[in-house]
């Protein structure tokens, strides 16, 4: 008489092995999830000072920093469209999410920082140049909660060692 069927061990040996499967698979998993978030917030940030650089040479009426001066275009006055949320699935912070632009010499340079709200946290980049965006190990630069730091621009504030001389509007 033949039984059809799988034996005690050999169900134990199959979901060990599945375990053992999982307890590598996961982690691997997850930590290409949050590789992804992050170069996300890279990405937008890149795309805040395109569009930051965008609306400075396109509109003539915004006044252009001088040497040792900045400006700054918060993210609620670029087209928001690419913006509607963010890699946590929450929302940008419009009034700490911003570009800096800063005359040196003959050249423009450009900062970003961005800053996502989420379930009572938040996720971001802090005040960073386009070139260190560009690095191919950008994603160093993203931080949570206390360990973003944040500067809130304000009219003659020191930031980056430049002195906000404008703040444009939407």
């Amino acid at each position: 008489m033949k039984k059809n069927g799988f034996t005690l061990i050999e169900l134990l040996a199959t979901i060990l092995i599945l375990a053992l499967i999982m307890i590598i698979a996961v982690p691997n998993v997850m930590s290409t999830i949050d590789k992804n978030k992050q170069d996300t917030y890279v990405e937008d940030a890149k795309k805040m000072i395109t569009l930051a650089e965008y609306k400075i040479r396109s509109d003539t009426s915004i006044p252009l920093p001088t040497s040792g001066n900045c400006i700054i275009v918060p993210l609620n006055s670029l087209d928001l469209s690419d913006f509607n949320e963010g890699p946590e699935g929450g929302s940008y912070d419009l009034e700490n999410s911003y570009v800096l632009v800063a005359r040196n010499g003959n050249s423009y340079l450009y900062y970003a920082t961005i800053v996502e709200n989420y379930d009572d946290s938040k996720r971001g980049i802090p005040l960073t140049s386009r070139n260190e965006l560009n690095k191919e190990n950008a994603r160093k630069n993203v931080f949570s909660n206390d360990d973003l730091t944040i500067v809130k621009p304000t009219i003659g504030s020191n930031i980056n060692g430049y002195t906000v001389t404008n703040i444009i509007d939407s």
